[in-house]
């Protein structure tokens, strides 16, 4: 698995607007405050969920996007 995250170093460090996800992703990520996938892993699914706007659709999405390129573990509470 630490393969698959290295060669995933840069999808989630590119702008989640370059991301192949919906407009309502990149406008909410926007909202919340986040820039890139890293910020939203680095905070933990807790903290994310406790944010001011969170959205369960917008959450959903993300944890399709991460389980994709097999990284969800990394959504794990910080």
């Amino acid at each position: 698995m630490q393969e698959k995250r290295q060669g995933n170093e840069g999808f989630l460090d590119r702008a989640i607007d370059q991301l192949p996800v919906s407009d309502h992703f990149k406008n909410k990520s926007v909202e919340l405050g986040f820039s890139t996938i890293r910020n939203i892993t680095d905070l933990g699914w807790g903290k994310v969920m406790k944010l001011n706007g969170f959205c369960y659709s917008w959450f959903n999405e993300l944890v399709k996007l991460l389980k994709n390129q097999g990284l969800l573990e990394l959504l794990e509470t910080k």
